[in-house]
């Protein structure tokens, strides 16, 4: 798997046995962050069909919500795969709160995504 940069945005991915960690760091600012995004999410989906998944986004500094909606995608992807996925955030963030409290709310309905501040 390879990592993803584009702008100040860079997205880390290793895998350690049956474990995935993808790490968020910089800042997703783009006007149509999705045009970039989508392909490269997409095309991990497969790669980590037998992994479990831990998406860090506590380093991001920065994401507008035009980058929500790649993520939600993804999100439902790896649900539909049956991908367990655990998503943190920095709760002491006020964006990222903000931002992922939504996100929170929306994994209420995904059986295989947890969403968790710390």
């Amino acid at each position: 798997m390879e990592n993803f940069a584009s702008g100040a945005l860079k997205i880390n991915i290793n895998i350690e046995d049956k474990k995935a960690f993808m790490t968020w760091l910089g800042q997703s600012d783009s006007r149509n962050p999705a045009s970039e995004l989508n392909p490269y999410l997409d095309s991990l989906v497969d790669e980590l069909k037998t992994a479990e998944l831990t998406i860090k986004f506590n380093d991001l500094e920065y994401m507008n919500s035009s980058t929500v909606p790649p993520i939600i995608q993804f999100l439902k992807k790896l649900n539909t795969s049956e991908i367990k996925t655990l998503i943190t955030y920095n709760a002491e963030s006020k964006w990222q709160a903000a931002s992922f409290k939504a996100l929170e709310t929306f994994s209420g309905i995904l059986n295989y995504i947890t969403v968790k501040g710390n």
